[in-house]
C-alpha cells in the first residue's frame, strides 16, 4: 500500500477539456504536453495550432494563456481548455 501512496505523491491530477489526467509532479508542463493530452495525434500534425487557456494555477498567475513553445508551473487541480484553431 505504501507504494501506491509513494506513486501518487509523484503525480498531480490536472483536468484537460474536462478529463482528469495524472501527470508527473514536476516544475512545469509545456504547451506540447498539454495539447498532446487533449489531442494525442498532435505530434504527428504540428501544422495544426491550438488555443490553450488555463485556470486554477499558482497564486501569482492563477489563469492565463499557454502559447506554443511556452510552459506553465503545474499545480494539483489545474484546469486546461484546449481548442483546435486551425492550421498555421
Amino acid at each position: 500500500m505504501t507504494t501506491d501512496v509513494a506513486e501518487k505523491a509523484k503525480t498531480v491530477t490536472i483536468v484537460v477539456n474536462g478529463t482528469p489526467h495524472d501527470v508527473p509532479k514536476k516544475d512545469e508542463l509545456t504547451y506540447a504536453e498539454v495539447v498532446t493530452l487533449a489531442y494525442p495525434e498532435y505530434p504527428q500534425h504540428p501544422e495544426v495550432t491550438y488555443s490553450v487557456t488555463y485556470t486554477r494555477g499558482h497564486g501569482n498567475k492563477p489563469e492565463g494563456i499557454l502559447v506554443p513553445g511556452g510552459s506553465v508551473k503545474v499545480k494539483e487541480g489545474m484546469a486546461f481548455n484546449v481548442i483546435r484553431t486551425g492550421q498555421s
